[in-house]
């Protein structure tokens, strides 16, 4: 039987030569678009898992806090969950740092260390979101002998933006791919059927079921999806080697997440025929 609904498919997708190439080459733009911001989500997070590797908190001491009660503070802030270490920095130290970043030119004219001594906090991977760091550092920052934190405020904020942003509108695009693909199906797939209403009719007459009539049309439709996402990655991969060439190394979607690229045109297709055969009665 399903010999027999892949000879159909096959057959009608000769028959309607033009109206096939329409329909996948429709899916192919849609699936393209969706793999490019699939694409585009994957790139971004690895930026934003790279820069969140390097977030830190940093907590400016007074001048009133000597060493034992800086060690002191540092264990207090151990014990918050999400700190991972804690590490002391005095004025010395911190001199020196500056030292090596930006030379003595800043320091002549000055007679006294301006530096104040610092904790410097790491973070578990997975507490190094903005919401998170900010919460610790307005925490850290009302313990007594804390003069300031920093954090990266504004730039960490804006790459959760973005992510955010990224993924709000990959989702959008995956919702109006699906809609458009299913409808660009279920309109094919429509014409089709009233192309071979006289053979199906037949087929009804001499005891055929709704479901051996309908699996060639959902088998046609699913055909549609899988080379139009077949082909979208093919251009996804072209725009990736020439991007990668010309501009900056990116991230391709990894063989699971094309598999699923494959697999959602498929599901779209045959969705979209299953849903253009409802109006027929099939």
């Amino acid at each position: 039987m399903l010999g027999y609904a892949i000879k159909e498919a096959l057959s009608s997708i000769k028959r309607t030569k033009l109206t096939s190439l329409a329909a996948t080459l429709t899916l192919t733009i849609c699936l393209f678009l969706l793999g490019l911001f699939l694409m585009a989500y994957m790139n971004v997070k690895d930026i934003a898992s790279k820069v969140r590797g390097r977030v830190q908190i940093e907590a400016f001491l007074s001048d009133q806090v000597d060493q034992k009660a800086a060690h002191a503070l540092a264990e207090g802030i151990r014990n918050i969950s999400a700190v991972s270490a804690v590490s002391y920095v005095d004025k010395e130290m911190a001199l020196e740092i500056f030292r090596k970043q930006f030379g003595d030119q800043a320091l002549r004219v000055l007679e006294t260390n301006p530096l104040p001594a610092s904790l410097k906090i790491e973070l578990r991977q997975k507490d190094r979101t903005f919401s998170q760091v900010k919460k610790i550092s307005q925490e850290i920052a009302a313990m007594p002998g804390v003069m300031d934190v920093e954090y990266g405020r504004q730039w960490l904020s804006k790459l959760d933006r973005l992510l955010s942003g990224v993924v709000a509108t990959t989702l959008f695009l995956g919702l109006i791919v699906a809609s458009s693909s299913m409808l660009v199906v279920a309109t094919t797939i429509r014409l089709a059927f009233h192309a071979r209403k006289e053979a199906v009719e037949i087929m009804t007459l001499v005891g055929a079921t709704p479901e051996s009539i309908a699996r060639p049309f959902v088998l046609e439709g699913a055909i549609y999806g899988f080379l139009g996402a077949l082909l979208g990655s093919i251009l996804l991969l072209f725009l990736h080697g020439l991007l990668s060439r010309r501009l900056v190394e990116l991230l391709f979607l990894p063989p699971s997440l094309l598999m699923g690229l494959l697999l959602f045109g498929a599901l779209l297709g045959a969705l979209g025929s299953a849903i253009s055969l409802r109006g027929t009665g099939r």
